[in-house]
């Protein structure tokens, strides 16, 4: 009978993922907008479609924000607050 050998994929650091770095952003002192934080997402994440992204933090903001506050320059801030 034939053995199989497994092969092992290389072990690699990953940096932190999409959920993570819009908590990052929301968390700052002044919040972030969904624009401001897609920005940093398409900066962070070249190869993800920036429509995607927008949609996954318009869901994500909602559900991890504390506060939501609408700018007259800005538009809709989330803000986190208070959470680790």
């Amino acid at each position: 009978m034939a053995t199989k050998t497994k092969k092992s994929a290389k072990a690699t650091v990953k940096g932190p993922g999409v959920i993570e770095t819009i908590i990052d952003c929301i968390s700052k002192a002044k919040g972030a907008t969904a624009d401001e934080t897609v920005a940093v997402l398409v900066k962070a994440f070249p190869d993800r479609e920036a429509d995607g992204m927008r949609k996954t933090v318009l869901i994500q903001a909602n559900k991890n924000c504390t506060l939501k506050e609408d700018d007259e320059k800005r538009g809709r801030v989330y803000y986190r607050r208070g959470r680790k």
